[in-house]
């Protein structure tokens, strides 16, 4: 259970304010006062708030690298109970997906294809699908939303099915980046749970092995 406690005391890290400039042809979008406000006792004023343009480069990885730890933290809890896709990795059937196990020893045995196709796919997603130097986009034109692309995703992210309630839409996503701040912290503590000889190389030890 230390895992989860240590996850529940964690303590919210200082928000990102600012904004992005706004794209063609696209009303202005505020990124500076209410998506992540809770600073704490951290005034968040000098040179490091006033440089806005880095500043909204900073709440786009932010967002970004908070949605790709959720997405890791939920895996690594699959990978843990057991779970995993049927049938095999190679077309030969000489690897089973079920025998790839888990935590960094897991990468050996990933057939050298299947670790090119996991880099592609982290390509085009970076360069197409929701490209890193884009940081507001999608059909409200928020942060670390992205307009899309043919083939990938045509409507946009977020999609225009979102919510439109500005109040509602701005708790919805404080929430998706303060959970993700917190995903960002188990994925760490997890994949040092997992190199420790004591945890016996599991992701989460304390919570699976008592």
């Amino acid at each position: 259970m230390k895992l989860a406690l240590a996850l529940a005391l964690a303590p919210v890290a200082s928000a990102f304010f600012g904004g992005a400039k706004p794209a063609a042809g696209r009303a202005p979008v505020d990124t500076t006062a209410d998506i992540g406000v809770d600073p704490g006792p951290i005034e968040p004023t000098g040179l490091f708030f006033e440089d806005k343009e880095s500043l909204a480069r900073r709440r786009a990885v932010e967002i970004k690298h908070g949605r790709i730890a959720m997405t890791a933290f939920i895996g690594m809890m699959v990978q843990e109970l057991g779970i995993t896709f049927p049938g095999s990795i190679t077309l030969d059937g000489s690897v089973k997906f079920a025998d790839i196990g888990t935590g960094f020893a897991a990468i050996e045995n990933i057939p050298k294809f299947g670790l090119f196709q996991i880099v592609a796919f982290g390509f085009i997603a970076e360069t197409a699908a929701m490209p890193a130097s884009q940081y507001t986009g999608g059909p409200q034109n928020l942060p670390g939303g992205y307009d899309g692309s043919a083939g990938t995703i045509p409507g946009g992210y977020p999609f225009t099915t979102q919510i439109e309630d500005v109040t509602a839409r701005n708790r919805a996503l404080t929430c998706e980046l303060q959970n993700g701040r917190a995903a960002m912290l188990g994925v760490t503590g997890a994949m040092i749970h997992s190199q420790l000889d004591s945890c016996d190389h599991h992701f989460f030890y304390p919570i699976t092995h008592n």
